[in-house]
């Protein structure tokens, strides 16, 4: 395998073996295999265990705008299966899908689902790899180019059909509990009433909503905020009279990172009593493992010196690090000298603050 393929696939291993929600894995893992293979965007359809599609995520936000119609003319009905030669349910069944749309393509131009779905978002070429166990598949990846670009080759496929257990992984094993997390994460505002109706989100909002529950986020638009975060919207009358105390706060781990929750008052109270709203500021901050994995490779790390890194930052001596990795402590004193050359850092606070403060 050429060397770069060959650190691609070690990082989609890693990513898939490191216990994080997947919904926050697998956006790392489709951005890997699209430059595996060069396509130009890349999706991802999870299956639940009734082998429906249970959510999706997409790297071109218009496939968002266009998922009802998706749902309602396309996804597992005969349109699917006569343009790409099998539904998706199938697919999971059988864990194999119509993998290169060049197989069908004389098929798929003429289809409706071409009109529907591939025009309008200006799709002309897709490759697909199930994500399968063994005993059924629990997703799948595709990949697209566009309408100038080359059809994916089956050399494509075989590219990136070896990393079809490592996504099942990903998506069927345990979470691991991860207590260390990064320091610097994404933000987001809500705005809520205080009987906990949602006002005003954004996608950002809702995507943050449901990993903090270990929910999907691609189908519909919350109402009301979700049970354990409610408690944040009690006693608010001294925020609301502007007393200076702390905002309510609440915070939430979970596989997928660390979510942290402020309430702040969002309108004069002596405007209308009706529209109390609450502003709710949410941060996500993410596993630091995953920080490290992504941070690391795309600095140059190899896959044993990002394996070193995340032993090192929750504070494990060379020597520990020697016993737990099977190799010498003068080797670890080495790949720890060129690590720092390569992130440009001097010493081991350094190091944890390139990592945690991103």
């Amino acid at each position: 395998m050429h060397s770069k393929h060959a650190a691609l696939a070690g990082h989609v291993r890693r990513l898939c073996s490191l216990g994080i929600d997947p919904h926050i894995v697998v956006p790392h893992v489709v951005e890997v295999l699209r430059k595996l293979v060069g396509g130009d965007w890349g999706m991802f359809f999870y299956a639940d265990a009734n082998y429906a599609l249970s959510e999706m995520f997409s790297q071109n936000e218009s496939l968002y705008r266009i998922l009802p119609l998706y749902m309602s003319e396309v996804h597992n009905k005969e349109t699917q299966s006569d343009a790409m030669g099998v539904d998706f349910s199938t697919a999971m069944r059988r864990g194999r899908g119509y993998e290169n749309s060049a197989r069908n393509d004389a098929t798929l131009v003429k289809s409706a689902m071409y009109e529907e779905l591939y025009r309008p978002v200006y799709i002309r070429h897709s490759l697909e790899m199930t994500a399968f166990d063994g005993k059924r598949g629990w997703g799948s990846v595709t990949l697209k180019r566009m309408p100038d670009g080359r059809p994916f080759s089956e050399r494509d496929i075989a590219e990136i059909r070896p990393f079809s257990r490592h996504i099942a992984h990903a998506l069927t094993s345990p979470h691991a509990q991860h207590v260390e997390h990064t320091q610097t994460g994404r933000s987001t505002v809500i705005v809520a009433d205080t009987a906990g109706k949602i006002i005003l989100q954004n996608d950002d909002g809702i995507r943050m909503l449901a990993l903090a529950s270990g929910e999907s986020a691609s189908f519909g638009r919350p109402a009301r905020l979700p049970p354990w975060l409610t408690p944040l919207l009690a006693n608010f009358n001294s925020i609301w009279r502007g007393d200076a105390v702390a905002p309510p706060a609440h915070e939430r781990v979970s596989a997928a990172g660390r979510f942290t929750f402020k309430g702040y008052r969002f309108e004069d109270p002596t405007a209308s009593t009706q529209h109390i709203c609450i502003a709710i500021y949410a941060e996500h901050f993410p596993p630091l493992a995953l920080e490290v994995e992504t941070r690391g490779f795309r600095h140059g790390l190899s896959e044993r010196q990002r394996q070193l890194c995340t032993h090192l930052l929750v504070g494990r001596s060379h020597g520990e690090v020697a016993t737990l990795m099977g190799i010498r402590e003068s080797t670890v004193i080495d790949h720890v000298r060129k690590i720092y050359g390569k992130l440009d850092v001097h010493n081991l606070a350094q190091l944890q603050s390139f990592f945690r403060n991103g």
